[in-house]
């Protein structure tokens, strides 16, 4: 995209947004820090604006993200006629937004902002830029409109940058992510709170899963693949399937490339996360299967099977297209 076509891009957006009163705002099921902060962000951000906004996730909130995000102010259910307009950040598609899909899918006026490369056509409005974080698009559309992020703005964009950077050690790290968390850092990010709560901390009950991680993992060369069921999950004592970043810990392993884990959804149904060293792309892996994401950080859903069967094709994948 070239700057003048950004520019008549974000023009669309602005004026979109300028003419909306009541603004709906979603992010992706399984969330994590920066679609948190995006979502959050571009909405205190709207509101200072004088806009209506409500903020919609179809996922259960853990202790951090409490602790660090507004997340009291998620509402459960939409009625999307009132609404002038919605917005979905740091997500590819529809689909990912779980219960709110059909009604995203349905209204008139849809925008979606986000940070993963392809090309998707489930909103009217749709722009994706190339940083390491959704919570950086936004950022720029704040500058885009003449203003800076306010302290509360700045510190929820630079969680969500901080975290899906993994503090700025993946491969797409580059001179513009450190130029933007400057930016939010001098707007007030509070570097050692968003260190603290996000990368940090950790409940006992991920701690327990984490173990449990480690128990099931198999190395295969240099790939390697864990798996979690809905009963290690009730073990360690959680009543969602969230992961906080398990995939990650398993790419710190020497030796390993790829990692995989694999988590039950419902009952035969399972999803994976795959993490990948520079040289390799585990994007085109979640592709085939129908999922998408970044060429180090990729994920998909909906595999059908028992928990070995799963494991097993997807292994294969890894083998095929790595």
């Amino acid at each position: 995209m070239t700057a003048t076509q950004k520019t008549t891009k974000f023009q669309k957006i602005s004026d979109k947004i300028k003419a909306a009163k009541t603004i709906a705002i979603f992010s992706h099921i399984n969330h994590d820090p920066d679609g948190l902060g995006s979502m959050f962000g571009l909405g205190h951000f709207l509101e200072r604006q004088g806009k209506k906004v409500d903020y919609f996730l179809d996922s259960k909130i853990t202790s951090s993200d409490a602790r660090f995000f507004e997340t009291d102010k998620i509402k459960n259910e939409i009625i999307s006629e009132n609404y002038d307009l919605l917005i979905m950040v740091d997500n590819s598609t529809a689909a990912r937004l779980g219960k709110y899909c059909s009604a995203f899918k349905n209204h008139p006026n849809t925008m979606r902002l986000d940070h993963h490369p392809g090309i998707f056509n489930d909103a009217k409005l749709e722009l994706t830029l190339p940083y390491t974080s959704a919570c950086e698009v936004i950022l720029e559309f704040i500058e885009f409109m003449g203003k800076k992020p306010d302290k509360t703005e700045a510190k929820i964009l630079y969680g969500g940058l901080l975290t899906d950077s993994a503090a700025f050690t993946i491969d797409s790290v580059n001179a513009d992510t450190f130029k933007n968390a400057i930016k939010l850092i001098e707007c007030g990010a509070d570097t050692v709170e968003a260190n603290n709560v996000l990368l940090k901390s950790q409940s006992l009950s991920m701690f327990k899963l984490q173990g449990r991680m480690i128990e099931k993992l198999e190395i295969c060369d240099d790939i390697i693949i864990s798996s979690l069921n809905a009963r290690d999950f009730k073990q360690a004592g959680m009543d969602n399937y969230t992961t906080e970043g398990l995939s990650n810990k398993l790419l710190s392993i020497d030796g390993v490339n790829i990692s995989c884990l694999i988590k039950q959804q419902e009952p035969h149904t399972f999803s994976c996360s795959f993490r990948c060293r520079q040289g390799y792309d585990v994007s085109k892996i979640a592709a085939h299967f129908g999922g998408g994401g970044h060429v180090q950080a990729a994920a998909c859903r909906n595999l059908k099977g028992s928990e070995k069967q799963v494991k097993q094709l997807v292994l294969k994948a890894i083998r095929e297209l790595k």
